[in-house]
């Protein structure tokens, strides 16, 4: 910062991005310090040291992981790909034997279902998440793995949202977008699909799609840590666009359309738990003390299957 002069009030916000994006790593100790992908984060700080700003996409589209690489290695059995797929983006995890991952393999193996997740470790689009599991790394790989997910599935991202996203620019209501989300997105998922889903898969298909339409102007954070907790989704305005301190932290609920018909909940009249308010609430205090001048916004999301959903604004 010195060097390049950079303004000090932007160090925190730079931080977070790149740790966020670029961060996550851990192949050894999965307790120990996390290591940054370096060739993709250079991406980022050239871009900012020449321009004083965030680029519009935080990977370079000649650096970023192929999905010709996921399509590859899991091509032999679409039914496999498509649990494997739906695993890391409804849950960001998946079981893994460690022997596997120290033992000496063949190439035969690397194309072999069961050793998908060792082969995705190595190809560095997994990470230890603990002795038991591997995980997605960061929110750049999340947002692959939404991408082939879509694929798999055949949902369009492309044609039919420009004037939802136009709209929300123009006057940022995060009910109507998520509505749009709903109308146009969710719509299209297949039925069995729904016997799956949890918050997560809500969360980070949201994410991923906005993401398409409003980096010029967003970035975001997943899971972001607070002394409460972690919250699930926050929009964090660019310090240099027309959003700069805006600061929106959203949390996401969900219930299965078989609890929503055995509990007979009436989606409209379906009020928000006290203990809601307060967990989010409780990562807001937080993000007041770190960021004092920010212009915070609380969002609480209830999923009901694919029924209906609420947005609840605090």
């Amino acid at each position: 910062y010195r060097e390049h002069e950079l303004d000090p009030a932007t160090r925190n916000e730079v931080n977070a991005l790149i740790k966020s994006n670029y961060n996550g790593y851990h192949f050894v100790d999965p307790e120990g310090e996390a290591l940054y992908n370096s060739t993709i984060l250079i991406y980022f700080l050239r871009y900012f040291v020449q321009y004083r700003e965030f680029p519009k996409r935080l990977i370079d589209l000649n650096l970023k992981v192929d999905l010709a690489w996921v399509r590859r290695l899991t091509a032999s059995n679409p039914q496999l790909t498509a649990a494997f797929v739906e695993q890391l983006t409804f849950y960001n995890h998946i079981r893994y034997d460690e022997v596997l991952l120290v033992e000496k393999f063949d190439v035969s193996q690397f194309f072999n279902p069961s050793f998908f997740p060792i082969s995705f470790f190595y190809l560095g689009m997994l990470t230890k998440e603990d002795d038991f599991n591997l995980r997605l790394p960061n929110l750049n790989l999340r947002q692959i793995f939404v991408e082939y997910f879509n694929e798999l599935h055949q949902i369009d991202v492309s044609t039919r949202y420009a004037e939802l996203m136009q709209t929300f620019v123009n006057n940022p209501n995060l009910e109507c977008l998520f509505a749009g989300y709903w109308a146009h997105y969710i719509s299209q998922l297949p039925e069995a699909i729904f016997q799956q889903v949890n918050e997560n898969f809500y969360r980070t298909t949201f994410f991923e799609l906005c993401s398409r339409y409003l980096s010029r102007w967003f970035t975001w954070n997943v899971e972001r840590s607070y002394p409460q907790g972690k919250s699930d989704l926050e929009f964090v305005g660019k310090y240099h666009e027309k959003f700069a301190g805006l600061r929106w932290v959203i949390e996401f609920k969900y219930i299965s359309n078989s609890k929503l018909h055995t509990e007979k909940i009436n989606i409209e009249r379906f009020v928000l738990p006290v203990e809601d308010s307060e967990q989010i609430e409780g990562y807001a205090q937080g993000l007041r003390q770190e960021y004092p001048e920010a212009r915070v916004a609380l969002f609480v999301i209830y999923c009901f299957g694919n029924q209906g959903f609420r947005v609840f604004a605090l």
